[in-house]
């Protein structure tokens, strides 16, 4: 029984990793889409464009959910208030991306591939911080798919956006985190 329950557990948590038509999704800050501009250097008082972009799109898409700070917060004393815009047609959006995650809707299919979700801004007045992509508390890097019906895959983060020459974290495409709790899942069945 435990087996069968094993390799129940391990078709679904790999399923539901790579469910939909975007398997390879991408998301990064691009300071100058769609040129992969992850780092800046601005002029002192001016404002900072950061674009959240998606790539490696392939059955489009038409939500997606994420998490940023305010760019005062994740910026103390180097950004000044912060703004935000999203470009998905007809979503109706009534909060910004902070503190407990947004998901930007489509009632479109969307197939730009890059993709630009959404703009924030801050006002720079000097030093140096990462503009970070980080987990919606509820729905984990979704990235809804234009199937019908909807499909579900999760996004990597490509690259956070570094301001001023900040040391950000590597962003974490490449690696499967799903495989190792996966594995993780099967061995605790058998204790």
């Amino acid at each position: 029984m435990n087996r069968l329950l094993a390799v129940v557990l391990t078709v679904l948590l790999a399923c539901s990793a790579y469910a939909g038509g975007n398997p390879d999704v991408r998301a990064y800050i691009d300071f100058d889409p769609p040129n992969y501009v992850h780092a800046i250097s601005p002029e002192l008082y001016t404002t900072v464009e950061a674009y959240l972009c998606l790539d490696s799109i392939g059955e489009g898409v038409t939500c997606v959910s994420f998490m940023m700070q305010r760019p005062d917060e994740a910026c103390p004393g180097v950004l000044v208030g912060g703004g935000y815009q999203y470009f998905f047609p007809n979503g109706v959006i009534l909060w910004p991306p902070w503190p407990s995650g947004v998901t930007v809707p489509s009632t479109q299919c969307l197939t730009a591939d890059p993709l630009v979700v959404c703009l924030v801004t801050g006002f720079y007045v000097g030093g140096s911080c990462c503009l970070e992509i980080l987990d919606h508390p509820d729905y984990v890097r979704w990235v809804c798919d234009c199937s019908d019906p909807v499909e579900v895959d999760q996004y990597c983060v490509f690259a956070h956006g570094s301001i001023g020459g900040a040391d950000c974290p590597a962003g974490d495409c490449g690696t499967v985190p799903v495989e190792d709790f996966t594995w993780s899942a099967v061995k605790w069945l058998y204790r």
